[in-house]
């Protein structure tokens, strides 16, 4: 969107090279009326609007300015959706569903004497990681979980850092209204949207 300084009215080598450009990029032109009104002059199109996909254009125009400017204002409302994020399959293993009395009544049958059989370290430690391995793998089997509800994926170290900041601020901030513990807050509150808010443009982007 903007001033291309070709008008479009006229049928000369300026506005071809333009709409050969346009053509050329796989990109589409946007009908408008003449834009720009100049005293003593012949009205003209000078302002345009060019899309890559026309299919998510909602509305777009053009309004007079007259108060301060020549030019029309043109506006476009873009149908522009964020990717949604994929659900993940992880491996993980419901320690919470474990029969604690069952889990003991398996862990008493285990050869644990095994591991005082043998001198090395490693092998002692190896022989351990192997019975617990056992008893997990019986009890709490690794299973696929599906995520559905992701992080937000523009959601940056940097910016959790922040969103603590803010919630302690705003925590000291209810138990003692000050002046100054308020100052702190809306300061945190408002560098954490801003971050955010760039952060989601980025990530649309």
């Amino acid at each position: 969107m903007g001033d291309f300084n070709t008008c479009l009215l006229k049928d000369d080598h300026r506005t071809r090279n333009l709409l050969a450009t346009i053509e050329s990029c796989s990109l589409s032109l946007l009908p408008l009326a003449a834009t720009h009104y100049s005293p003593g002059c012949t009205p003209s199109l000078l302002d345009l609007i060019i899309v890559s996909s026309p299919d998510f254009v909602n509305k777009h125009g053009q309004c007079l300015a007259d108060a301060f400017s020549y030019h029309d204002l043109i506006y476009l409302s873009y149908n522009i959706r964020p990717p949604k994020s994929k659900a993940r399959i992880l491996l993980r293993r419901n320690f919470g569903g474990i029969h604690k009395s069952l889990l003991c009544d398996d862990a008493r049958h285990l050869d644990w004497a095994a591991i005082m059989d043998v001198d090395s370290v490693d092998r002692k430690v190896e022989i351990f990681n192997t019975l617990i391995t056992q008893l997990y793998d019986k009890h709490a089997p690794v299973r696929p979980i599906k995520i559905k509800h992701l992080p937000a994926p523009w959601l940056s170290e940097e910016i959790k850092i922040l969103m603590h900041k803010k919630n302690t601020a705003k925590f000291n901030y209810k138990i003692n209204d000050s002046d100054a513990n308020r100052i702190k807050y809306h300061k945190a509150r408002n560098r954490c949207n801003t971050l955010c808010r760039d952060a989601q443009r980025r990530h649309i982007h």
